[in-house]
C-alpha cells in the first residue's frame, strides 16, 4: 500500500470517544490545529452506541466539557418538546438521552471547532518514537493506502490503549492481587451484590489476567409504533440461557426485567444493560480475553460473538417454551428501537469495553485513591489533580455461573458505593512511563479496582478535555513534555474553564472563590469536604496557607505577613508609644485572644506582594467578612490571584525571550 501525503497538526488526537471529543476541543479552543482520528465510522464511543444513562447521579462532580455536553443535551429537548414535557423530564438535566441525540450533539460541538479536522475510518498501523518520544503515526485509509500524521502531541483516547501500545509504552492487562498494591477487594472475590455485600468463601485475592465482561447496551422500546421485534440469532445456542429456566421456577428472576436492567431514557426508550443481580444476564464473561492485544478481524469475531449472545438471550426469553407464558409475552412487548442504529440492524455499533490495556504511568491510581484517607476525611490528597472522580468503584464478572458463586454471584463483581468517596484524580495516570510526546486519558495508569471507577464515561470526557490542554501547551511550547508540564499553570487553565479538580460539598458553583478553594484543595490547604469560605480565616490558617502558596510555583517571593495589625502609614507619628506595655507586647497571647485576620492586615500585605520582583498584581483589597475580618474565601482568592499574576509574568518574559 502507497503512502499518502504526510499531514502535520499540533496535536493528533487518536479515538473519537467522548474522551477524545473532548481532547479535541479544548486543544483547538486554545488555537491548536487537531486532527482527530476514528478508526470506525462512528463517534461518541459508548455515549452513541446505548449507554444513554450516564453513570453519575448528578453533575455535582463533573466540569467544563460534561457540563457543556449535557446542557446542551438539556436545551435540545427543552427547545424541541417544551421545557415542562415528558422527554425533558426523562432526559434529568441532560444526564440521560437518546444514542442518536448523543450523536447529534457531539457533531454539532465538533463542527462548531474550526481547528478539528475529523478523519473517519482510519486505523492505526503503526507508530513512530525512535527517541523514546512519539513522532508520527500511520494509519490505513478507508480507500486503500497508507496516511502518515505528525504532530507535537498526540492523544491516545481509544478504549483499548492501541496508540500508546504501538508507541512502545508499558501497560497492564488483568487484575492484580491484594498484596500488589495493598487493595482489599482485589483479585479473585465472590460478592453478593445484594446490600448486605456478603463476602463469600473462595474470595482469595489473588491477581489474574482475567479482565471484566463486555456486553452491548441496547436501546430498547416498547412503543408498538417505533418497536422492532427481537429476530433469532445466526449463532443461536440455547443451552448459554437455561439456567434461566430454574431462576424462574425458584422464583429469583419473574420477567425480563430482572434479567435486564431496564432504565428510561426520553421519548420511550431504555437503556438496556447487564443486571447485577442476574447471573445469566447480558454481560459474557470469560470470552474477552483476546480483544485487548487482538488484530481487527479478532476483535471483529469477540464483538460479533457478544452480538449474538445477545440477540440469543432475547430470543429465549420472548420464545422457550419452557419459561412461563406470561414472561414470554412480556418479552414479547419490548423491542428495539426503530429510529436507533437503523443501518445496523438496530443493534448498537459499539462493543461496550469496560477495560482492556492500562498503561503504566507517572502515577496509579488505585482503590485506596478513591476511598476515604485515613484520618483525613477525604479522599487522598494530589497535588497535581486535574478532574474529579465520583462513581462507586466497581467491576463486572469475569467468570460466568459456577458452583462456588452459590447462585448469588459471579466471580469479580463487585460494587463499593458505601466505601467510595468523591475523588481526585492526579495528572500522572494520564503521562505513560518511557514515551513523550503522548499522554492516555482513557487507558490510564490504573490498577484493576482503581480503573473500576474511573472508567465512566463524563470521568473520561473530562479527561479528555484536561489532557487536550495539556497537549495544546506541549505543542505550543518548545521543549515541553507532558511529564514536566508546569501542572500548577494546566491547573489554572482548567479552572478557567470551569473544569472541576476538587469536591468541595459546601461551595456553590457560581461562588467567586470558587476555583482558588478546588486549587488550593488540591494542594492539601483544605481538609475534608468542607471549605466554609464565608468564614473569617483565623491568621493561623493564613499563614499556613502562604506558606503553602510559597513552595508552589510562582509564589517564591510572596511576602509574609505582616506581623503585627498595628502598623502606621508612614509619615503618621508612632510615638509616644511604649511597646513593651501594650497588648500586643506578648505577641503569641494576643494572636490567642484576636485570632481572626484583620482586613487592614492583609490589604497591608497585598501592596507588599505588588512590590514584589515580577508581581504586577493589582487585585482589590481583600473583602471583609464578620466584624471586618477577611474570610476564608477572600483569603484563597488573593493567594490564588497572586500566583497566577506571576505565573502569567514569567511566561510573557519566557516568550519574549524565545
Amino acid at each position: 500500500m502507497g503512502y499518502k501525503k504526510t499531514r502535520k497538526y499540533d496535536v493528533v488526537v487518536y479515538g473519537a470517544t467522548p474522551g477524545g471529543i473532548g481532547a479535541a476541543i479544548a486543544a483547538a479552543r486554545r488555537g491548536s490545529k487537531v486532527a482527530l482520528l476514528e478508526p470506525t465510522r462512528q463517534i461518541g464511543g459508548m455515549m452513541t452506541s446505548g449507554l444513554g444513562r450516564t453513570d453519575i447521579p448528578s453533575l455535582e462532580a463533573s466540569g467544563s466539557i460534561f457540563r457543556e455536553f449535557a446542557g446542551r443535551i438539556l436545551r435540545y429537548y427543552c427547545g424541541k418538546y417544551g421545557e415542562d414535557s415528558k422527554p425533558v423530564k426523562d432526559c434529568n438535566n441532560g444526564l440521560y438521552f437518546e444514542p442518536s441525540v448523543a450523536a447529534r450533539i457531539f457533531r454539532e460541538m465538533l463542527a462548531a471547532e474550526q481547528d478539528v479536522s475529523l478523519h473517519m475510518e482510519q486505523r492505526l498501523v503503526s507508530a513512530a518514537a525512535p527517541d523514546g518520544r512519539l513522532r508520527s503515526i500511520v494509519t490505513a485509509l478507508p480507500e486503500g493506502g497508507l496516511q502518515e500524521w505528525t504532530a507535537n502531541a498526540f492523544v491516545d483516547a481509544g478504549y483499548e490503549g492501541d496508540l500508546a501500545a504501538a508507541a512502545g509504552a508499558p501497560y497492564w492487562l488483568g487484575r492484580e492481587s491484594r498484596d500488589d498494591w495493598n487493595e482489599e477487594f482485589a483479585g479473585t472475590l465472590y460478592m453478593d451484590y445484594h446490600p448486605d455485600k456478603e463476602v463469600l468463601k473462595g474470595s482469595t485475592g489473588e491477581g489474574d489476567e482475567r479482565i471484566q465482561a463486555y456486553n452491548f447496551r441496547l436501546c430498547l422500546t416498547q412503543n408498538p409504533l417505533n418497536r422492532v421485534p427481537f429476530r433469532h440469532p445466526p449463532d443461536y445456542r440455547r443451552d448459554e440461557y437455561e439456567s434461566l429456566v430454574d431462576d424462574v421456577r425458584s422464583g429469583r428472576i419473574g420477567s425480563i426485567r430482572d434479567v435486564l436492567s431496564i432504565t428510561v431514557v426520553p421519548n420511550d426508550k431504555f437503556d438496556a444493560n447487564n443486571h447485577h443481580y442476574c447471573l445469566c444476564s447480558s454481560d459474557l464473561p470469560g470470552e474477552n480475553g483476546g480483544y485487548p492485544e487482538g488484530a481487527p478481524e479478532e476483535r471483529a469475531l469477540i464483538a460479533q460473538r457478544h452480538r449474538n449472545y445477545m440477540e440469543g438471550l432475547l430470543w429465549f426469553l420472548q420464545t422457550d417454551e419452557r419459561l412461563p407464558e406470561s414472561f414470554r409475552q412480556e418479552t414479547a412487548s419490548w423491542g428495539y428501537a426503530a429510529d436507533e442504529f437503523a443501518d445496523n440492524g438496530y443493534f448498537p455499533y459499539q462493543l461496550y469495553v469496560r477495560e482492556a490495556r492500562r498503561i503504566q504511568g507517572e502515577y496509579v491510581f488505585s482503590e485506596n485513591d478513591a476511598r476515604l484517607s485515613p484520618g483525613l476525611g477525604r479522599a487522598p490528597i494530589h497535588a497535581d489533580s486535574i478532574a474529579v472522580g465520583a462513581y462507586q468503584i466497581d467491576s463486572h464478572a469475569v467468570r460466568k455461573r459456577e458452583q462456588e458463586g452459590q447462585n448469588r454471584t459471579l466471580e469479580g463483581f463487585l460494587g463499593l458505593r458505601w466505601l467510595t468517596s468523591a475523588y481526585q484524580i492526579p495528572f500522572g495516570v494520564m503521562v505513560p512511563l518511557r514515551i513523550d510526546g503522548l499522554i492516555v486519558p482513557v487507558a490510564v495508569s490504573a490498577t484493576h479496582i482503581g480503573f473500576g471507577t474511573i472508567r465512566m464515561e463524563p470521568c473520561w470526557m473530562q479527561l479528555g478535555y484536561a489532557a487536550g490542554v495539556a497537549a495544546e501547551l506541549v505543542a505550543q511550547t518548545p521543549g515541553s513534555e507532558f511529564r514536566t508540564l508546569c501542572i500548577d499553570r494546566l491547573q489554572e487553565e482548567l479552572l478557567a474553564d470551569d473544569q472541576r479538580i476538587s469536591m468541595l460539598n459546601d461551595v456553590e458553583w457560581s461562588h467567586p472563590s470558587r476555583a482558588a478553594a478546588e486549587y488550593f484543595a488540591a494542594k492539601g490547604v483544605l481538609k475534608g469536604y468542607e471549605a466554609r469560605l464565608e468564614e473569617p480565616v483565623t491568621v493561623r490558617d493564613a499563614s499556613l496557607w502562604l506558606a503553602r502558596a510559597r513552595s508552589l510555583t510562582g509564589g517564591r517571593r510572596l511576602p509574609a505577613l505582616p506581623a503585627s495589625d498595628r502598623i502606621l502609614p508612614a509619615g503618621e507619628d508612632m510615638g509616644p508609644r511604649h511597646p513593651r506595655k501594650e497588648p500586643q507586647a506578648d505577641p503569641e497571647a494576643y494572636w490567642k485572644e484576636h485570632p481572626y485576620l484583620p482586613a487592614q492586615m492583609a490589604t497591608r500585605w497585598r501592596k507588599a506582594a505588588c512590590r514584589t520582583p515580577g508581581q504586577t498584581w493589582r487585585g482589590t483589597d481583600a473583602a471583609e467578612g464578620n466584624d471586618g475580618f477577611v474570610t476564608r474565601g477572600d483569603w484563597l482568592s488573593a493567594l490564588y490571584e497572586a500566583l497566577k499574576e506571576t505565573r502569567r509574568n514569567r511566561q510573557s518574559v519566557a516568550q519574549i525571550r524565545n
